[in-house]
């Protein structure tokens, strides 16, 4: 019985010990991730309203706006609508405090696209897509 017992140990420390490391999904482009189109339409423009505010005066948004056609889900056609939108990143971008970690940053230097990345990721401009869409009558949108 002592053998037995051993012999299962083993077996299942063998198992749980070789068992492969979890593996992330590779992103689909083509599949639905079963967001609500509008709310990603929302923060893609939101998201480039941040960079817009950043890189006004300079010629980096007519770069990007030469190769990038934006979200490619056109279900938002409030103009007003759009007008908050860009309002809240303009806001966003004005708010963003100096570099702490960088020393050797200038005035007009800033982790100005990973704030944004961090804005456009978090569940509070997930919220105020969502309660702004509903204002819109958008809140269903497909």
């Amino acid at each position: 019985m002592k053998k037995v017992s051993i012999a299962l140990f083993a077996v299942i420390f063998l198992f749980l010990g070789c068992q492969t490391r979890y593996r992330y999904p590779k992103f689909d482009y083509s599949k639905n991730t079963g967001a609500n189109p509008c709310v990603l339409a929302f923060k893609d423009r939101v998201f480039f309203a941040i960079l817009a505010e950043f890189y006004k005066g300079t010629d980096a948004m007519k770069e990007i706006r030469k190769r990038d056609v934006g979200n490619p889900y056109d279900g938002i056609y409030s103009a007003s609508l759009f007008k908050k939108i860009d309002s809240i990143g303009k806001d966003f971008a004005k708010k963003i405090p100096p570099p702490a970690l960088c020393h050797e940053c200038t005035k007009e230097q800033n982790y100005f696209m990973a704030q944004a990345l961090h804005f456009y990721a978090s569940s509070d401009l997930d919220s105020i897509a969502k309660a702004e869409l509903k204002k819109h009558g958008m809140d269903r949108c497909k």
